[in-house]
Formats: C-alpha cells, structure tokens, sequence
C-alpha cells in the first residue's frame, strides 16, 4: 500500500558530531521520524525503513567536481551574481573536505543497497529552495535547524517520487529543484534570467528541465 512507503531525507553533518538530521515521511506526509543523530550513525538510523523507501534526499556534495575548489558546474553557475547576492551560493566542496568524503562514503554504501544516484537518490540545497519555493512547500514542525533542513528534504523525496521535481546539472553532478510551479514568482523570473545570460561558452555543458512543461 502506498501508506507504507518512505521517503527519506538526510541533512549530512559531521561524522563524529550530532549535527545529522533525519526525517522519514510516510506518503501521507506523516513523520516517522525527526531526529539529531551523530553522522556515523545515520545508515543504522534508516535501515529499518530502506525496503519500503522511494526516494532518499540528501543535502550534501553527493559527487566529484573538478573545477576550482573542486565545484560541479551546477554549483560554479549558482555562484554566480544573482545568489550571491540573496546568500543562497553553495560552497565549494574543498573548503570542507573531510564533510565531502563522508558524503560519498555515504552514496558509496547507499548504492550498495541499491539506490542510484540521480534515480531514487538524488541531492538537493535546502538553504535554496527555501528561498526560492512558496512557505507552503517547506513543511514546518521540526525543533532544531538540522531537523527542519531533513524535513524539507523529505519533502522534495515526495515530491520527486510524484514527478515534482527538476533537475539541473551536468555529468559531474546534479541537483534536484522542485518543480517550477513550487516557486515564488519573483524567483520564477530571477531564476530565468541568470539562466538565460549566463556566459554560454562557460556553461556550455550545463543542462537543466526545470523550464519544461
């Protein structure tokens, strides 16, 4: 039954640190679970639930980059002035090294139970999509910021088992958006014209759906 199955999300902290948050949704949008857990811990917090679990969301670098401060293309393009400037930019993966290898340690075991990356385990940036999404799409109810952030992140689970969500990337990496029907107005057209004059020699490999119907 569809009551039964899980959607997941995981706001990645430290290894050896309780700044890990965990929520588990069922398809009704209850909580399962809503906890702080050491980083460590994570994998033996949802395993109970990997059977029945959709999708698995994850705020963290789930891939490799190459560019400076070994950036994916994504990230290079959300650095750019637009979300500089409203504090959404990302950052870069080498100024947190040791928190990117757990990160991929973490696909790396995932994957061995047999979620794929970009399919039913995909990244997302909560810091993002509050900004850019409608208050009715981040879901409330959480008593620490690293439980509000893994809420959210269930949430776009949800969201991308039904469909809702979109996609911008490239082979080094992508990141899962909801759709744009979720967003603010203003952020609809902000969005649109940071796409549309970004340097096209630079993005030239830079794809995204998030403007199809």
């Amino acid at each position: 039954m569809v009551e039964n199955k899980f959607y997941i999300g995981i706001d990645l902290g430290w290894k050896e640190k309780r700044t890990t948050g965990v929520c588990v949704l069922n398809a009704k949008k209850n909580k399962i679970l809503l906890k702080d857990v050491f980083g460590k811990s994570v994998l033996r917090t949802i395993t109970p639930y990997l059977k029945n679990t959709d999708v698995i969301a994850i705020d963290a670098p789930l891939t490799r980059g190459r560019g400076k401060g070994k950036m994916r293309l994504y990230e290079k393009f959300l650095s750019t002035s637009i979300f500089r400037k409203e504090r959404v930019a990302p950052i870069p993966p080498a100024l947190m090294s040791e928190f990117h290898k757990f990160a991929l340690e973490i696909v790396e075991k995932l994957e061995k139970r047999g979620f794929v990356l970009g399919i039913n385990l995909i990244e997302v940036f909560p810091t993002l999509i509050r900004k850019i999404c409608r208050e009715e799409v981040c879901l409330r109810g959480s008593t620490t910021e690293n439980q509000e952030s893994a809420l959210l992140c269930a949430q776009i689970a949800l969201l991308h088992s039904q469909f809702q969500t979109r996609w911008l990337g490239y082979k080094d990496g992508f990141l899962f958006l909801p759709e744009a029907s979720f967003w603010k107005k203003e952020w609809q057209e902000k969005f649109y014209q940071a796409w549309k004059g970004r340097p096209r020699l630079k993005y030239h490999y830079l794809i995204t759906n998030l403007f199809s119907q």
